[in-house]
């Protein structure tokens, strides 16, 4: 079972577990581009289409450092993964494939706070007035976490 926090959904949803040695803000938007071109060319309805699509490339054969399961949503613009279980009914179909049981240090932190210190961070963060990506990338080096107790 995949361990989340709030934080994962926090700016639009945070993409730093979506793959590792992030290169650039801009490598990443290329490489979810390519993402989006093979998802819409693949055109995955069912179960068994999407998992097709997760298994085109092995786990570790990341673009750019970037996961290939992660696309851009035509219809919201949002940055997504079309595995993940709140777009399927509950049923993650990243396990096995994916490390659904993965927290970054900020959440791993962020969950044994206080209710109190939780808000003035979250106050925090929003103070920020980051995008998915900027959001993301703090929180996979961990920068928002050492600026915040800094």
């Amino acid at each position: 079972m995949a361990r989340l926090s709030i934080l994962c959904q926090l700016n639009g949803g945070c993409m730093g577990c979506c793959g590792h040695d992030f290169i650039s803000k801009e490598k990443i938007q290329e490489a979810i581009v390519r993402n989006t071109k093979d998802f819409k060319e693949l055109n995955p309805k069912t179960e068994s289409e999407l998992l097709n699509f997760m298994n085109r490339a092995h786990c570790n054969d990341l673009l750019n450092g970037v996961c290939r399961n992660l696309i851009r949503d035509s219809k919201s613009d949002n940055i997504l993964c079309p595995l993940h279980p709140a777009l399927n009914d509950g049923n993650d179909l990243r396990v096995g494939h994916c490390q659904t049981e993965y927290l970054c240090l900020t959440a791993q932190k962020f969950e044994k706070w206080t209710v109190e210190t939780q808000k003035r961070f979250l106050d925090f963060v929003e103070s920020k007035k980051l995008g998915r990506l900027d959001f993301s990338l703090l929180m996979d080096r961990n920068e928002l976490l050492k600026d915040f107790v800094n």
